[in-house]
């Protein structure tokens, strides 16, 4: 398992299309990914769970943990942390 500490930068926070998004940069990908927000409760969720995902509360600004546990883990970790470091859907400008 490896994991990667990234800030969420989507303006809207993690809305439906955002979680679609996320959903859509593991297709292909079959390593376990999971989510923490750091400045949330600590809770993990599945990242590729949409109500999960959505009733997340992850805001624009917070600190998320990206997890994965597999063999293409390092592909899953990149793909994942890269969209939501970038901004996902919105970005906020604070890349």
């Amino acid at each position: 398992m490896i994991s990667r500490d990234v800030v969420f930068h989507d303006r809207y926070g993690l809305h439906p299309r955002a979680a679609r998004r996320i959903q859509a940069s593991l297709d292909g990908i079959t390593a376990a990914v999971s989510l923490t927000n750091l400045d949330g409760g600590d809770a993990t969720i599945d990242a590729r769970g949409m109500l999960a995902l959505i009733s997340s509360g992850i805001r624009t600004g917070d600190r998320i943990r990206v997890s994965a546990d597999g063999t293409d883990e390092v592909a899953a970790l990149a793909a994942v942390g890269d969209l939501i470091q970038s901004g996902v859907c919105h970005p906020d400008g604070g890349l």
